[in-house]
């Protein structure tokens, strides 16, 4: 789970972000397509690999898998609140509070994910962010995106995409809740972002995640995506 609303003031109360975690944990017990995509991801990777998780979260279930893998993981959340907790969920990885787009790592790693937590980025910002995982991990290396697709959801309608029909911008979400307005790429849309950052996908599956209907969730139409780093760029 990926603290919302990069613009806006962080809640620096930990308690907030212990009941929001706890809240979210439980809401999203069930959600197998994502257990399953993370797994297959980390049988892609050697046992040794250094894995950056964008956007961690609680911890829960991308950080928390890679270290039960034996893997190893360092999360980068902006959320003071999110990092603590994914110290105590995972506390053999490493966590830092710090925005992704402004991150600046001291190695290269084996692998990135970026699970379900960059919906709010424009897209010159994921432009970005897909040129800055190219450039952290090593030739070879693998990313592992949880996204939606624009075209699967209702809620991006014709005034929502740019004028080429890759990505749509500020379609209205429910999430815990509230409200927000998320930015999202068309499947093809991220194979052209992917390719232009130097990366092939080399794996894709979809899988519709409804949440308990308590918990304030607009049903999630999930997009997977594994892309390779080219060798040589």
């Amino acid at each position: 789970m990926e603290s919302y609303q990069p613009s806006q003031p962080i809640n620096s109360d930990e308690q907030y972000w212990t009941d929001l975690g706890l809240k979210y944990e439980a809401a999203y017990a069930k959600d197998i397509g994502h257990h399953k995509i993370v797994q297959k991801y980390l049988n892609m990777l050697p046992t040794s690999a250094l894995i950056l998780d964008c956007g961690p979260g609680t911890g829960k279930p991308v950080a928390a898998a890679i270290a039960e893998s034996g893997r190893r993981v360092h999360g980068i959340d902006m959320s003071p609140g999110m990092v603590s907790l994914s110290r105590k969920a995972v506390p053999s990885g490493t966590f830092e509070v710090v925005n992704m787009l402004e991150y600046t790592p001291t190695t290269s790693y084996d692998g990135a994910v970026a699970s379900l937590s960059v919906f709010e980025l424009s897209r010159q910002e994921l432009t970005t962010m897909s040129h800055k995982w190219s450039s952290w991990l090593k030739p070879g290396g693998l990313l592992l995106i949880a996204t939606f697709g624009a075209e699967d959801c209702a809620q991006a309608k014709a005034e929502n995409y740019d004028a080429d029909g890759e990505c749509a911008s500020k379609i209205e979400w429910g999430f815990m809740g509230q409200k927000f307005f998320l930015t999202m790429f068309t499947k093809a849309g991220w194979k052209v972002l992917l390719e232009k950052a130097g990366f092939e996908i080399v794996h894709t599956e979809e899988d519709q995640f409804t949440a308990p209907a308590a918990a304030g969730c607009d049903p999630e139409p999930r997009y997977y995506i594994i892309a390779k780093k080219a060798s040589s760029t």
